[in-house]
């Protein structure tokens, strides 16, 4: 997920050498190996990465390496940055992608892992139909590339449209080889409805460029998904549903206002409450569970704060751009003041905070209020979010739904799940690193939830 958090901590050791050769790691919260392959060329350092469980080698990168053995990699066109000291025999330090923020020890040789288990995932034998399909965004001319799955009788059917969340998504939504929607088309398919997933746009087999794409865009793609189902004619178009889950919830509240003769939406994990509440909220919870350091946390967040007041209250980017300047050389000062930070590092840290502010999808997230869409929903509604979520937390995202909803003869079931983290598992620690340790993929009761409400609102 791009809902993130900004750390702006660098922790840099004295200890001085080249990082030239192969690095291996896993990201655990995505059970997903990655290796480094760093080269001397001429005088500087220049980096690829290969992401080998996703058939993808030679990915394009920059390096730039700081004094005191600090090392900072990135991914710009799909927002992985890697901060950290190298050292001999190893590259310590903290991956950074979207939600995810995990400590990462890269290492001279690769290490063996251990297949993970994920019991929830269909087997054989299918008793559905499957079908590859393609549709178009008119808007915008391309194509996106999804699986469509109805069940073996005759139709029309009712049918569910999953929207995945925020960050470059394919139609599983898979994250530490968890895949979701696969899940959840698989258990709907079977009781009976159609179910349309597909992979974000300029992602897998989608066309389109995912880079720049704001939430609006995203929500275009989606609307073309109904428009798509809404033609087929074995799809009884008075009956499609619109499921997103966490930003795809947020892109659900907008249809619904969007279009009028939808049948209903599933927010999972959508949010209710303004972007800057969203990440603001969502800073302070993991980072939390990231550090003890209460002094550190009240900087980061004040720091945060002033950021995206500064976004919501910009006219123009060349505007924004300066006021990121003055707030990021005053609370670096502050940083500096309290050995949180280098002076040499201040540039560096200047340029990350700009590379993550001033881009088209965090700008409209911070200034975007749910509130413009979810007041006009007409349709039936179902919210679920889990207790123990610290993305899009329970409290203040269910209270929003509660108060912003109109009243009308439709069903509206907003509920809290208790004991269920982001992506809807039974959790223990419930941080971000723990996703992909859990076994579940998709909890039990939030798909009863999802069964009973399609149930009152189709009577099937």
């Amino acid at each position: 997920m791009k809902l993130s958090i900004l750390f702006f901590f660098i922790s840099m050791f004295c200890f001085s050498q080249s990082p030239s050769g192969d690095w291996y790691a896993t990201l655990k919260a995505a059970d997903l190996p990655l290796v480094f392959h760093i080269q001397k060329d001429k005088k500087h350092q220049k980096v690829t990465v290969d992401s080998p469980k996703q058939k993808a080698f030679d990915m394009p990168a920059e390096i730039n390496l700081l004094k005191n053995s600090g090392i900072q990699i990135f991914m710009k066109n799909i927002g992985v940055t890697y901060e950290g000291t190298y050292y001999p025999d190893s590259i310590v330090g903290v991956f950074r992608q979207g939600a995810i923020a995990e400590k990462m020890i890269f290492y001279k040789e690769a290490a063996i892992t251990q297949e993970l288990r994920r019991p929830q995932n269909p087997k054989e034998p299918i008793t559905y139909k499957i079908e590859e399909v393609k549709f178009l965004n008119k808007l915008d001319s391309f194509y996106l590339a999804g699986t469509f799955t109805k069940p073996e009788s005759l139709g029309p059917f009712p049918a569910i449209i999953l929207v995945s969340g925020s960050g470059p998504q394919n139609r599983n939504e898979e994250v530490s080889s968890h895949k979701p929607f696969w899940v959840i088309a698989d258990y709907l398919t079977n009781l009976g409805y159609a179910v349309l997933r597909y992979d974000d746009r300029g992602t897998h087999e989608s066309e389109g460029d995912f880079n720049g794409a704001t939430t609006m865009d995203f929500a275009d793609d989606a609307e073309a998904a109904v428009n798509y189902l809404m033609e087929r004619k074995d799809v009884n178009a008075d009956q499609v549903v619109v499921m997103g889950h966490s930003e795809g919830g947020l892109i659900a509240n907008i249809l619904a206002a969007r279009i009028k003769d939808l049948s209903g939406i599933v927010s999972l994990a959508g949010t209710s409450i303004r972007g800057d509440s969203i990440i603001t909220i969502q800073s302070a919870l993991i980072s939390e569970s990231l550090t003890d350091d209460k002094e550190e946390l009240e900087l980061s967040l004040a720091f945060n704060k002033a950021i995206y007041a500064a976004v919501i209250e910009s006219k123009s980017t060349p505007e924004l751009e300066k006021t990121l300047e003055v707030i990021s050389k005053k609370y670096s000062k502050i940083m500096i003041k309290k050995g949180a930070l280098k002076k040499k590092e201040r540039k560096d840290l200047i340029a990350q905070i700009k590379r993550t502010v001033l881009n088209p999808w965090m700008d409209e997230f911070i200034k975007y209020s749910p509130s413009q869409d979810i007041k006009y929903i007409g349709c039936h509604i179902l919210v679920l979010i889990g207790s123990k979520d610290i993305q899009v937390t329970s409290k203040e995202n269910i209270s929003g739904y509660i108060n912003l909803l109109p009243k009308n003869d439709k069903i509206q079931v907003v509920k809290e799940l208790e004991g269920l983290n982001h992506f809807f598992q039974k959790c223990t620690s419930c941080t971000i690193s723990e996703y992909g340790i859990l076994e579940e993929t998709f909890s039990t009761i939030a798909l009863e939830e999802i069964r009973s409400f399609l149930k009152s609102i189709w009577g099937q």
